[in-house]
């Protein structure tokens, strides 16, 4: 298949994360940018909670429930919102209730969003080599398999998915990247790895270039430059939208960071801290509130990232209550009512600090450097000791310097701030209780909160550019450009002028950001996708055999795997059931038996025992090599191939399927 006969499925992605979000947005009340930056975090909303909702409701998973938690949120919004948009239509009295943007603004957003759109779009077909290919890591043996469960089963409940077991019902995993995923590729009928590649490049393209240009316009505003800034910006960190499709593999981190910034975009207008034109603060909240299940769904620990953050513009709007106050601008008591609503957040937040987070089993990641190293990568945005991406640092950099110069700014900075220190502690902290209560909340690991920095950096790099380009646009059309030929000073003073060096800054901008250190990001993340004899979870040769399982195995036939070879995948592309469909998925007894006393095969009757209630007849062989170099009870090659009771099915090159004969 070809990127080419991709596009109907990118298409279909595209229309699945947004459409939905989009129709409840206006039905909400949210206009021009915020209803196109919201229209993804709701859409987020109403399929992962549509998934639980058709769960219980003993619904198929499909886009039928999709449309119909879409026209019932829909109908809630317009029934409570009716009354006061009567009322305010008579009260306005043939005022327009909105203006709409003027033709350079728009052309500016149009522009802005389609260059980032169109890189990302390249670098990651570039990654991803061919639709076809899969991650070669460790948690896509779940997330491929979470996907062909939900087509199988209906059952896309984030409450009872964690076992990818249908006879579990209560094992909560959060699963609305792979509700999304589901979708798409049942709408389409592609291969789920299509179907995965399709989604994830709606994800990093369309829906973080929308959130971020959000972001950037609540601090800068909404002017043609910070449009323009941001799209050639948004696609030029290398922690984000690339690292997170490169390890791991976390594709529902990927999905919630995508949506991070527009949800402290909205933040910020909720407390008024955002640049004027913003939706009322009162709609601002809304929006969030209706958005929140969906970042809690897409993962946890995001929702988490987004209330420490938070912390950053409430202090800010805290401070710019009680200096009303002080000023006589703001009465005391409202003064009073900000500190109280901050207190209770903080403690709040700090009973959810302790709750929503994995065991420390589970964080067991290390940190790697030093606190210098850690705090220069920071600041440097060349993180996990990537190559520093020279530019947007530099313009971060003077971003920094704008904000103190200015006086504007602070909450994003403050925000920035604690993401960077977060990385810092989790990098660079010895490995104690301290680290482990800043970060543990992300299971001590560096890349997620690595990925994360780029939310605040990629909007203080565009204050950085917008602010030098307003300073050249300036000297242009001051003294400095009074001086020398009258002809020269006409040309250099006049609006062709202006443009061609905006053009020209713009071009050059977009052009530098693309340089080694997102060269280096996508190399890094492609070799991941590499489909090669060698590959580390799943071979040519073995690829090539699940592509024949059909022909052998019986719809509900089971297949004894080991999940680390890259044989659980037989569920994901070949849709056979398998015994552990992920590879950290816990054997139970029977299992165990099978694993580990096969080599008795006929010699031992509980092992057909075993075999007969498990219903499994036939056994891959992928060979030793396991991803992450781990190490599982399973019999060898050497031995399978000489054990009695066994009939070899069929093989490529080494890669085996076998079929048990002793227990029929």
């Amino acid at each position: 298949m070809t990127w080419l006969q991709t596009i109907p499925t990118i298409i279909v992605a595209a229309l699945i994360v947004f459409i939905p979000g989009a129709l409840l947005g206006r039905c909400l009340g949210a206009r021009g940018l915020a209803w196109v930056a919201t229209a993804a975090p709701l859409s987020v909303s109403l399929v992962s909670v549509g998934a639980i909702a058709a769960q219980k409701l003993h619904v198929g998973w499909s886009l039928a429930p999709v449309v119909g938690i879409t026209f019932v949120a829909c109908a809630a919004a317009v029934a409570v919102r009716l009354p006061g948009l009567m009322r305010r239509r008579k009260d306005a009295q043939g005022r327009p209730p909105w203006t709409r943007p003027g033709r350079p603004l728009v052309l500016a957003v149009a522009a802005g969003f389609a260059v980032p759109v169109l890189i990302l779009f390249i670098r990651f077909s570039k990654i991803f080599v061919s639709p076809e290919n899969i991650s070669q890591t460790y948690d896509n043996v779940f997330h491929l398999n979470a996907i062909r469960f939900i087509l199988n089963t209906g059952n896309g409940s984030s409450l009872s998915i964690g076992a990818l077991n249908p006879s579990v019902t209560a094992s909560f995993y959060p699963a609305a990247w792979h509700d999304l995923a589901s979708l798409v590729v049942g709408a389409t009928g592609v291969p789920i790895p299509v179907g995965v590649n399709a989604l994830n490049m709606v994800l990093g393209a369309l829906v973080w270039t929308a959130s971020s240009m959000y972001l950037a316009s609540r601090l800068l505003g909404s002017r043609p430059a910070v449009f323009l800034a941001t799209g050639a910006l948004a696609a030029g960190f290398n922690a984000f939208p690339y690292l997170l499709v490169e390890f791991g593999v976390l594709y529902p981190n990927f999905l919630a960071i995508a949506l991070l910034p527009a949800f402290v975009g909205l933040g910020a207008d909720m407390l008024k801290l955002s640049v004027s034109p913003r939706p009322r603060p009162g709609l601002a909240a809304i929006l969030i509130g209706a958005g929140l299940p969906g970042l809690a769904l897409a993962h946890p620990s995001v929702l988490m990232a987004l209330g420490i953050f938070a912390l950053a513009p409430l202090l800010a709007w805290l401070v710019v209550t009680v200096q009303g106050a002080v000023a006589g601008r703001v009465a005391w008591r409202w003064a009073g009512g900000a500190a109280a609503l901050s207190i209770a957040y903080i403690v709040l937040l700090n009973y959810l600090w302790g709750v929503i987070r994995p065991s420390k089993a589970a964080s067991f990641w290390k940190p790697f450097q030093t606190v210098p190293q850690a705090v220069g990568e920071a600041l440097t945005n060349g993180t996990i000791g990537r190559p520093m991406p020279w530019l947007a640092a530099l313009l971060m950099l003077v971003g920094v310097y704008v904000v103190f110069r200015q006086r504007r700014g602070y909450w994003a900075l403050g925000a920035y701030s604690i993401s960077a220190f977060l990385f810092v502690v989790v990098s660079g902290f010895k490995q104690n209780d301290l680290r482990n209560f800043f970060t543990g909340v992300w299971y001590n690991d560096s890349y997620r909160l690595a990925a994360m920095i780029p939310v605040f950096a990629l909007p203080l790099a565009v204050m950085g550019a917008v602010s030098l380009v307003d300073l050249a646009m300036k000297m242009t059309g001051g003294r400095a450009a009074t001086q020398g030929p009258p002809a020269l000073v006409a040309l250099v003073r006049s609006r062709k002028a202006g443009m061609i060096f905006g053009a020209a800054a713009w071009i050059a901008l977009i052009v530098l950001a693309q340089g080694f250190a997102v060269a280096t990001a996508q190399g890094r993340a492609r070799a991941t996708y590499d489909l090669t004899a060698h590959s580390p979870l799943l071979t040519v040769d073995e690829h090539a055999l699940l592509m024949r399982l059909d022909a052998h195995v019986p719809k509900d036939g089971v297949i004894i795997d080991n999940a680390a070879t890259g044989s659980a995948l037989a569920y994901a592309l070949a849709d056979r059931q398998v015994l552990i469909p992920a590879v950290g998925t816990t054997p139970n007894v029977d299992d165990s038996i099978v694993f580990g006393y096969l080599p008795g095969l006929g010699k031992n009757p509980a092992i057909c025992d075993a075999v007969k209630r498990l219903r499994s007849f036939y056994l891959l062989d992928f060979g030793a090599q396991e991803v992450n170099d781990m190490v599982h009870v399973f019999p060898s090659s050497a031995t399978l191939a000489t054990l009695p009771g066994l009939k070899l099915l069929d093989q490529e090159g080494s890669a085996k399927l076998y079929q048990i004969t002793a227990c029929e």
